[in-house]
């Protein structure tokens, strides 16, 4: 069964329970008597069901939406880095690769200083915290290249690069913010 039918029962059991235990109230004399702890212990899974279903429906629901808009993204993106970029146009031939991981305990990278030479530079990155994470890198607030964020797992991000000082950081809201951003010098 999904989160959302599961809601939806809890949630009708106990609107149900609700209604016909306040029938049985005004015709009793002594309700509930010995019948309280019972009363009680079957609202408390109830509304604890109905509550858990809705918070796992409402996280079911907002990651079926962010499935539909991560293909719009990457056709906006794809359209963007089609044309030629004068950063791009110049490459030395030189190829350098980088490791960069996130931290687990925090929102951070394991170095805030990365160094390459001139030419294509590849970012291997290592996410292995469940909080989602990307790579971006920036040359004066300009995105050069990047990947949508992943949690636990693995990305690459590459970029022909000139001398000069970039920035990398991770474009989630509040992550960069909270440190997860650095310079990559190329010289």
């Amino acid at each position: 069964m999904s989160n959302e039918t599961l809601f939806f029962l809890c949630g009708g059991v106990l609107a149900v329970s609700a209604v016909t235990v306040s029938f049985v109230g005004l015709k009793r004399k002594n309700f509930p008597g010995r019948a309280l702890p019972l009363i009680i212990a079957w609202f408390v899974i109830f509304v604890g069901g109905a509550t858990t279903f809705a918070v796992l429906h409402a996280q079911d629901e907002e990651a079926a939406e962010a499935a539909e808009l991560v293909p719009a993204g990457e056709e906006v993106e794809g359209a963007e880095h089609d044309e030629p970029k004068a950063e791009e146009e110049a490459s030395t031939g030189t190829s350098t690769t980088l490791k960069l991981s996130a931290d687990t305990s925090a929102l951070a990278f394991d170095t805030t200083e990365l160094a390459a030479k001139p030419g294509k530079v590849t970012i291997d990155f290592t996410n292995p915290s469940p909080i989602a994470h990307n790579v971006v890198i920036e040359e004066n607030g300009k995105e050069l290249a990047g990947f949508e964020p992943i949690a636990e797992g693995e990305e690459t991000v590459s970029a022909d690069l000139k001398p000069g000082t970039y920035t990398f950081l991770c474009t989630v809201p509040g992550h960069a913010q909270a440190g997860m951003e650095g310079t990559l010098t190329v010289k």
